[in-house]
């Protein structure tokens, strides 16, 4: 299975990527969907997660509950969320141990912004370093909280399966598309405020979405830099009450 992963992410990287149409088609707002910097996106966040994968793969999946939700977030925030919340649920006594690791979860999403807005549009940077960073500190201070409240050595074991396949990856491209052209039409149907709705909405599924949209359309001037950075931090927000009610609807009530 990860060989043939592997293999399916060199194809889509190397053969497929070169060969797709750098140019938008048709009139605003459809002149944002450039087939190359779609399927780049798709490219781009298929290796973070395929990243994270790989690194709870060489540290080992059998670890601590807190490294665990640090690795296993790099390749999926919410599947962490959703493995312990639901194991909370049978297994007594390590409540706080299972809530620290999401929150480390949840924390490495803000380093994961910055770094696909780095790659996209590093302009923003300046706009989103400040929030980005007190949302990541305020998590890592009720982390240590937690820890030190109830040190465990309970091991934990989280079944990451390889994150890529080509169906997931199509589907992301699909939304990536669908949330570029939402936003941009709002922009300019609505203003800043329909790009600021269609960030809370487009965050309830897929902040990465929401933030390589946003950097993209301020890069190419369709959007100013505030009202982008606006826009990620509303989808960053929108997509950490998603987990968090994932958390309380899944997890135990203690």
């Amino acid at each position: 299975e990860d060989i043939r992963a592997t293999l399916t992410f060199a194809v889509i990287t190397v053969i497929v990527l070169p060969v797709l149409p750098d140019r938008g088609f048709g009139p605003v707002p459809f002149d944002v969907l450039n087939p190359y910097e779609i399927w780049l996106m798709v490219v781009f966040i298929s290796g973070i997660s395929f990243l994270g994968y790989v690194l709870v793969k060489a540290v080992g999946p059998q670890q601590g509950i807190g490294l665990t939700g640090l690795l296993g977030g790099v390749a999926s925030s919410t599947a962490v969320t959703l493995s312990f919340a639901e194991r909370s649920q049978g297994e007594t006594g390590l409540d706080k141990p299972f809530a620290q690791a999401i929150i480390v979860a949840w924390v490495t999403m803000f380093p994961r912004v910055l770094l696909e807005v780095a790659a996209v549009n590093s302009a923003l940077l300046k706009d989103l370093w400040l929030p980005m960073g007190a949302a990541m500190t305020a998590g890592l201070i009720y982390s240590a909280y937690l820890y030190l409240s109830q040190r465990t050595a309970q091991r934990s074991e989280v079944a990451f399966s390889n994150p890529f396949r080509l169906g997931p990856a199509l589907k992301f491209g699909l939304l990536y598309a669908v949330v570029l052209l939402i936003s941009r039409a709002a922009q300019v149907w609505l203003g800043n405020t329909g790009v600021y709705i269609s960030s809370v909405v487009g965050g309830l599924a897929d902040a990465d979405a929401i933030t390589l949209s946003m950097s993209q359309l301020s890069r190419e001037g369709g959007l100013s830099t505030g009202a982008a950075a606006q826009g990620v931090v509303l989808a960053a927000m929108s997509n950490t009450a998603a987990k968090g009610g994932i958390g309380l609807v899944s997890g135990s009530p203690t």
